[in-house]
């Protein structure tokens, strides 16, 4: 019996350990997003481009991060300048083509800046416009939860499927993390989303850091 009381009295220690290690500390989440586009989405191009040009917009990728701390998410999208270059010549066999030949393709794009302060507890986010700091309610949407799972970093996730900016919404959330948090603007869910798309934007989680800094000053 007295064994018993050691063992139930070790678990709540590491629990009460965990909670407050966790609630000292932040935990960053590393997303990458990208556009998906099908093959309808460039039928105005020649053909023997189109192959190339998907390729390119889709391996064009933006990097932003969502920090963890209680009931606030701290996430940034840092600006970036990015050009994707398709290299090598491609034959074009069409003889109606007056182009035999394709030669490097590129792409720019840009990202700008964004950082938000989310709130959990208010559904609301901050953010700094014209020099103020305002504050917005974040979208609500109904979610439908689904059967399917899958394993990212490690971290088993669910599905919910839902709408956001008037296109069906898809997230993989997990609540393995403490917390809840998502990622831009999207909508909350019960837990921490890993993955999300709609329209043609689909996001993952690349890296999950554990025990970060607070977050003091951030807007």
């Amino acid at each position: 019996m007295k064994d018993t009381y050691k063992r139930v009295g070790l678990a709540i220690v590491c629990s009460l350990f965990f909670l407050q290690s966790n609630a000292q500390s932040g935990i960053k989440v590393v997303f990458e997003k990208q556009t998906i586009l099908k093959e309808d989405a460039v039928k105005g191009l020649p053909e023997y481009i189109r192959e190339r040009a998907l390729k390119l917009v889709q391996n064009n990728k933006q990097e932003s991060t969502m920090t963890i701390q209680g009931n606030e998410v701290y996430y940034e999208i840092i600006a970036q300048e990015k050009e994707e270059v398709s290299k090598g010549i491609t034959k074009v066999d069409d003889p109606k083509s007056k182009v035999q030949f394709v030669s490097n393709m590129s792409i720019s794009t840009s990202h700008s800046p964004l950082k938000i302060i989310k709130d959990y507890k208010t559904n609301s986010y901050k953010e700094i416009v014209n020099d103020k700091v305002t504050t917005e309610k974040l979208p609500k949407t109904s979610w439908k939860y689904t059967n399917n799972k899958k394993i990212i970093l490690g971290y088993s996730c669910l599905e919910a499927i839902g709408v956001y900016k008037d296109q069906p919404l898809t997230v993989y959330f997990t609540k393995a993390l403490p917390g809840v948090a998502s990622p831009d603007k999207l909508p909350f869910v019960n837990g921490v989303i890993l993955e999300y798309q709609y329209g043609h934007a689909f996001g993952k989680a690349t890296k999950v850091e554990r025990n970060q800094p607070l977050i003091t000053k951030f807007l």
